[in-house]
């Protein structure tokens, strides 16, 4: 682990978005805000449009549940990953990542999709005064399945001591215990490993089984792309770049649990 890193912050700050406790939203929302743009600016440089996306509360009949979401648009990311995750492949994805299948691409965002979901908060009681809530407010804990599943994606940095295999297996495991063991879930599992690839002094990512390819670089060739007709169809004033911040940031969480390259730690 290397919080002194860009990763590092990002990773600890979507970690605490979901974490049990008093929750200051405010400065959490800012920590987030902070860690997204150093990761930004590494990776992506002036064309990040991060800035569009937010930490928030959505009131829902089931409760109240914090995470990210569009900031003008009041959508929460997995909302707009669930719309996306049977489009097309891109042809400008296609062109980046030639072997990229489209069934590969639709299992990259349908877990990216859960990963968010992973990291959101446990849904709490909406009280009677709803849309009155202070500043700073209890989260309960995050479940077993849930907190078993974010353990497992920060494993991926921070767990040097087990091999890619151990990693994988615990990450496919637990992604199914958290969302359920569906066709299309067991499918995308099989279809996600945690691998070596790149530079030689680059640690293990999220990867596609097949390929290799990181799930990280696949999501980022995106930038740019049209919104898809089904994520429009669902939310039709959804603008060019906000759909390019919910690429921008999905690209980054991803990032964020990815080893840290050897060249990077001092």
């Amino acid at each position: 682990m290397n919080p002194s890193s860009p990763r590092g912050r990002l990773r600890d700050a979507l970690l605490c978005v979901g974490g049990r406790g008093d929750v200051n939203e405010a400065d959490l929302g800012a920590a987030v805000t902070i860690a997204l743009s150093e990761l930004a600016s590494e990776a992506l440089g002036e064309r990040s449009l991060v800035e569009l996306v937010t930490v928030g509360a959505e009131d829902r009949p089931w409760g109240r549940g914090l995470g990210l979401r569009l900031a003008d648009y009041d959508v929460e990311l997995p909302d707009v990953l669930l719309y996306a995750d049977q489009s097309d492949l891109p042809p400008q994805v296609q062109e980046s990542c030639p072997t990229l299948r489209q069934e590969e691409w639709e299992a990259v965002l349908l877990v990216s999709k859960l990963i968010f979901m992973g990291l959101q908060s446990e849904p709490e009681p909406v009280p009677d005064d709803a849309g009155q809530h202070p500043q700073v407010t209890p989260r309960p804990p995050r479940s077993v399945a849930r907190e078993q599943f974010c353990q497992a994606l920060a494993a991926i940095s921070e767990r040097a001591d087990l091999h890619q295999d151990e990693l994988t297996r615990q990450l496919r495991t637990a992604l199914l215990n958290f969302a359920s063991e569906t066709p299309d879930n067991k499918d995308a599992a099989q279809r996600i490993a945690v691998r070596h690839t790149g530079e030689p002094q680059q640690g293990p990512r999220l990867c596609l089984s097949r390929s290799g390819l990181a799930l990280a670089t696949v999501v980022l060739s995106a930038d740019g792309c049209p919104v898809p007709s089904c994520v429009l169809e669902e939310f039709q004033d959804l603008t060019q770049d906000e759909w390019n911040a919910v690429i921008h940031v999905t690209g980054l969480t991803l990032m964020a649990f990815e080893a840290e390259p050897a060249r990077d730690v001092e």
